[in-house]
């Protein structure tokens, strides 16, 4: 146990039950090609203090998958850092809408055994992600 008082958390930030996936999620998306290496997507994730990145088809830019902190572990694994992602990626997708609310979004992300979905806007596109931590975060500091 620590001798530093605990932060309050903030009247600004949703409790979980208030909020929708939109407030928790990261906006932006970090994404790599499936022709990418297995080390360039690393050093893309390590950068950018990310646990997941989208995974793109290189021919039309459409989304192809994912890749996570899990699977890039489990790819190393296996000996080979210059894997192309189109061999490494997850390509069952899992997808939320920003409208959607934030218990929603942890209860699939609990039901499918994943950490992280791709948040996406009311055409389709991605536009962030939504991790664990992220939920973790407004049970933490949310009080609205």
């Amino acid at each position: 146990m620590s001798d530093h008082p605990t932060p309050a958390g903030s009247y600004l930030t949703p409790r979980p039950e208030k909020a929708s996936v939109a407030d928790a999620m990261r906006h932006g998306i970090f994404s790599c090609g499936a022709n990418t290496s297995l080390r360039e997507a690393a050093r893309t994730m390590s950068l950018h203090h990310v646990h997941a990145v989208v995974v793109s088809d290189p021919a039309n830019g459409s989304l192809y998958g994912v890749l996570t902190d899990g699977a890039l572990l489990e790819a190393l694994l296996g000996g080979e850092d210059e894997r192309p992602l189109s061999e490494v990626a997850d390509r069952d997708l899992h997808t939320i809408s920003g409208e959607e609310p934030l218990l929603d979004a942890a209860r699939l992300m609990c039901n499918r055994g994943v950490s992280h979905l791709v948040v996406l806007d009311t055409g389709g596109k991605p536009t962030g992600m939504l991790s664990t931590l992220d939920v973790a975060g407004m049970l933490a500091w949310g009080e609205a």
